[in-house]
Formats: C-alpha cells, structure tokens, sequence
C-alpha cells in the first residue's frame, strides 16, 4: 500500500468516527476530533475556535439529532497535511418532533495528523448551500 492509499484509508476513517460519535450525541468524542488550535469561518458568521464550536454543539445536540456526511469533490495530502473540498451535508430533526430537514453546505477543510498518527480537522471554510 503507498503512502497515499493509507492516507486516504486513515482520513476515511475520522469521518467514519465524525459520524458515529454524533448519532451517540458524544461531545467529547466529536471534540476530540477537532485539533486543540481548530478554527472554522462559518458563512456570514464570526470565526468560531474549538470553544466556542463546543458552547454551540452542546446547545444543537440538546435540541437536535443530526447526522452528518460529506461529498468529498477533492482530497490533497502531502505529508501530514491533508486539503479537502467539498459538501457537508447534515440531516437534522428537531428532538421535539417535526420532520427532517437537509442542509448543505460548501465546506474547505484541512486536516492535520498529529503526533499520535490521527487525523483531526484542523480549519474549516463553510459556505451555505440549498436546502433540501
């Protein structure tokens, strides 16, 4: 296996543990996902560090199930830096009932490994898109 396969296995992996640890609503699990520097630009909103994403998933997965995936477009990785680009895609029902909506957004991302071999995403850029 090159360098590149293992890579992209590993990197499959972290979405693979982004979603499991939302459908088990485990903030610490998501958090740890996330590098101690994370920093994510949401469209039209303030710049939000690892802090201030916690404050907001502790409110969204109270009120919220969600379920998320991603529609990679593209990947790039060189060394322990990976760039990818493409569609966050969340489905989201509200806990007090009601239906399940879709929401997508354009999403920049770059992941960093850390010293301990795993994959954490590290920046995010989003930009919304339709809603289905």
């Amino acid at each position: 296996m090159n360098i590149s396969s293992e890579s992209d296995s590993e990197i499959d992996k972290l979405y693979e543990a982004w979603a499991d640890a939302f459908h088990r609503q485990d903030l610490r699990a998501i958090l740890d996902l996330l590098t101690s520097d994370y920093v994510l630009w949401p469209a039209g909103a303030q710049p939000m560090t690892r802090d201030s994403v916690e404050s907001r998933l502790v409110a969204t997965l109270s009120a919220y199930e969600v379920t998320p995936s991603f529609e990679r477009e593209e990947r790039l990785v060189t060394g322990d830096l990976a760039f990818e680009r493409g569609w966050d895609i969340q489905q989201i029902r509200p806990r007090a009932g009601g239906e399940m909506k879709t929401h997508r957004q354009r999403v920049f991302l770059i992941l960093r490994r850390g010293s301990d071999g795993k994959w954490r995403f590290a920046r995010g850029m989003s930009q919304t898109g339709p809603t289905v």
